[in-house]
């Protein structure tokens, strides 16, 4: 009687630690929006001080921001600045190159600002 009781305990709490982790795993995934998709979207403000990710290529770039643009729209004034401050920058930070940026968006308002806490760089391909 006493190995079925430490059986059921047991499966209790893997079953309890499965379910912490799963509720982890999808409770901190981050969003990922192109710069289109965000300034399109018609409740971007709700978006204000949440963390996400925006991917966009790199238009302008100086020592504390960068500028992005979604690489599928022709129209370049849909385009967000990212300040970088206190940030690691990628090597392969340059003009035309895609990022991925994290951060919280800071404002909508006139100037589309995010304030980036991780910066990548996609991969050039090889076929360049």
């Amino acid at each position: 009687m006493a190995n079925a009781k430490n059986i059921l305990l047991a499966g209790a709490v893997i079953a309890v630690c499965v379910g912490a982790l799963f509720i982890l795993l999808v409770g901190s995934s981050v969003p990922i929006y192109s710069v289109k998709e965000l300034m399109d979207d018609p409740k971007a403000e709700s978006f204000i001080d949440r963390r996400i990710q925006i991917v966009g290529n790199v238009t302008e770039i100086n020592s504390t921001h960068f500028t992005i643009i979604d690489p599928q729209v022709e129209n370049t004034s849909l385009k967000i600045y990212v300040v970088a401050v206190n940030v690691e920058r990628p090597t392969g930070l340059e003009l035309d190159r895609t990022v991925v940026v994290e951060g919280k968006l800071l404002s909508i308002t006139n100037i589309w600002t995010f304030k980036a806490s991780m910066i990548s760089t996609k991969c050039p391909s090889k076929y360049q």
